[in-house]
């Protein structure tokens, strides 16, 4: 008997748990502009209910190179929200967080800080967990940001971190041998200092690095530094046009425009830089469009090729390149502007939409590549164009539900509508654009009526339109779920929202989405 209760007892507590999982990704950490990166573990656990138990441990600061402890993020019975690309948990709380246990750190400094404001997002899939966290810190006058495992924005998109690339550069008197030039190029970029190909090390011996660290940034921006890209002669007369990329440069031929020069990606590609990261960027998110500040003089002013240039493709992560040296269908979207004028050497802030191609290839990769010149070998020896703050941009267009084939408008943060069985109603959230998804959660259910709470989500997050549904027990007149597609709509409809041809004397029809007596 004894055993039998104790096989009961621990079915009971293994039941309480469903599946818990642990997540060890990158963590990035920003506080008044300045980003730090660690590795970090994230457990999410999933109780027989449904509902989740979220932890982050031994959460810790970087301030100015002393490692500052915080403690235990936790927050338990979070109700998820599901869509197509997981369960998403949202909340806007205060917590205390609690000492960790991490005997490295002498002092935690969370459980001295009472309760504070924190806002959770995250997006729980079986391989990987995307997460953001903003914490309000009043006593310390800091707002921290926090993102783990963020595959919808490039990493070091501000361009101010740094390794350095070593290259051999010769001595066009041929006096003395080749002297090793130390060549700086942004953490997660690169140019052709880290390139591959037949005729890298002939690219970097008789040019002049392309790449530096600049201290320039526009005005209003949280960043210290940017990057300064920059042309150069090749034996004192070709242009060597400064370029870099998510992936990786090569240098294929001694001609310019050959496309065996070009920048491509494969995440079958095993190589990495002196960081040891790979020649790649994962993406899981679709945008809508990629920005980008940058501030561009031409040496000299070329009336044939006075542009530089981005462009950013959106593959599977199988082999691109660009420029393209055959048609690959492999390719979700593109982005690409090949007219960056001078401006009058003015920081302008660039935003070019995605085009998405008609096809069902899944993202998982992304290529952006940014020129001093839109034409391979063109423009003028010493072109600086300055790059920062490169950004994904994901929009929440047009959300929308229908609850059994009936359009509810969304015009207050609770609508309200009927259905025969609100239990068993077919209930269907969208968004209009690439860039974000919706979520449903179901808040509360009986016979006379059923809650939901639907989110509608940018990819990355950072954006939640969240709404109420509540569901009454009722005929489906659809009276008020008819959405018009314009506002002078000629169609009719009956009060069961079915388009009509002819209105009958004595009866309600919607006109323009308005009830009308014939």
């Amino acid at each position: 008997m004894k055993k039998t209760l104790l096989s009961l007892a621990l079915a009971l507590l293994s039941s309480l748990s469903m599946s818990a999982k642990d997540y060890t990704e990158t963590l990035v950490v920003t506080v008044n502009g300045s980003t730090t990166t660690q590795t970090a573990t994230i457990s999410v656990d999933k109780q027989a209910d449904g509902r989740y138990n979220f932890a982050l441990k031994n959460f810790k600061l970087n301030m100015a190179g002393a490692v500052m402890g915080i403690g235990n993020i936790e927050l338990k019975n979070l109700v998820p929200a599901t869509s197509s690309k997981g369960d998403v948990l949202a909340t806007d709380t205060t917590i205390t967080i609690s000492k960790g246990d991490d005997k490295s750190v002498a002092t935690w400094m969370g459980p001295m800080l009472g309760q504070i404001p924190l806002q959770l997002k995250t997006l729980v899939q079986d391989d990987h967990l995307y997460t953001v966290i903003d914490i309000k810190m009043a006593s310390l006058k800091q707002v921290i940001h926090v993102t783990f495992g963020d595959r919808y924005q490039l990493p070091n998109s501000g361009f101010e971190d740094y390794r350095t690339e070593q290259i051999l550069q010769a001595d066009l008197t041929g006096v003395n041998p080749p002297s090793t030039i130390n060549v700086e190029e942004p953490l997660n970029w690169h140019s052709f200092a880290s390139a591959s190909g037949d005729y890298k090390d002939a690219a970097n011996a008789f040019s002049a690095p392309h790449t530096y660290s600049s201290d320039v940034v526009r005005s209003g921006a949280t960043g210290k530094k940017s990057l300064l890209l920059t042309s150069s002669l090749v034996l004192g007369s070709i242009v060597a046009n400064g370029t870099i990329t998510t992936g990786r440069m090569q240098a294929g031929s001694m001609s310019a425009s050959d496309t065996k020069n070009c920048a491509y990606l494969s995440l079958d590609g095993t190589d990495t830089d002196s960081h040891g990261d790979p020649f790649y960027a994962l993406m899981d998110g679709t945008p809508d469009s990629i920005a980008v500040w940058v501030k561009f003089k031409q040496g000299t002013p070329s009336e044939e090729h006075p542009y530089a240039t981005i462009s950013a493709a959106l593959t599977d992560g199988t082999y691109y390149q660009d420029p393209q040296d055959k048609d690959y269908t492999n390719v979700v979207a593109t982005a690409k502007n090949a007219q960056i004028a001078s401006n009058n050497f003015e920081w302008q802030r660039i935003v070019i939409p995605f085009k998405y191609n008609d096809n069902d290839v899944k993202a998982k990769a992304l290529l952006v590549t940014i020129s001093t010149n839109a034409d391979p070998g063109q423009g003028s020896a010493a072109d600086n164009l300055y790059v920062d703050d490169i950004s994904l941009i994901y929009n929440v267009d047009k959300p929308a539900v229908t609850v059994n084939g009936h359009a509810v408008t969304l015009d207050t943060e609770e609508v309200t509508t009927t259905a025969a069985d609100p239990a068993t109603a077919v209930v269907d959230a969208t968004t209009a654009n690439k860039g974000s998804f919706a979520a449903v959660s179901e808040l509360s259910s009986s016979a006379d009526q059923r809650k939901l709470q639907l989110l509608y989500c940018s990819d990355d997050l950072q954006t939640i339109k969240t709404y109420t549904l509540v569901i009454n027990k009722g005929a489906e007149t659809g009276i008020s779920q008819i959405k018009t597609a314009t506002n002078n709509d000629s169609k009719v409809y009956d009060l069961n929202g079915r388009e009509v041809k002819t209105m009958h004397h004595g009866n309600v029809y919607i006109l323009n989405g308005k009830k009308v007596l014939k």
